[in-house]
């Protein structure tokens, strides 16, 4: 209905603005330090910004890319972690060929 979509419409700023920073700037890091990134700086600096994430386990990739598009990677022998799923919604997401960190060298 045209309420939903209403107030779908006052979540997208946020939305976008988490997708962009994700894939803008946490490619070239670890796990454990892109959970930080998310969850420490870019949720702090948008705390009044209205968004669909869950403020307390944000997950930006749900955002980015379905199961269904992650399902297509794993049949592509890209491995099921959660690495490798943010690595390829990464590259997907980008104009460019981002800096990423490959912990299982599948790129090689």
């Amino acid at each position: 209905s045209i309420e939903e979509l209403d107030n779908l419409l006052k979540l997208v700023v946020g939305d976008v603005l988490i997708s962009a920073a994700f894939v803008s700037y946490a490619g070239p890091f670890n796990k454990k330090f892109r959970d930080l990134l998310v969850k420490e700086k870019f949720m702090k600096e948008t705390a009044v910004i209205p968004m669909s994430l869950n403020r307390k386990d944000p997950n930006p990739v749900g955002l980015l890319t379905d199961d269904s598009t992650a399902a297509s990677w794993n049949q592509q022998k890209l491995p099921s972690d959660k690495v490798s799923i943010e690595n390829g919604t990464i590259l997907t997401n980008s104009d460019r060929y981002p800096l990423l960190i490959d912990p299982q060298l599948q790129g090689i």
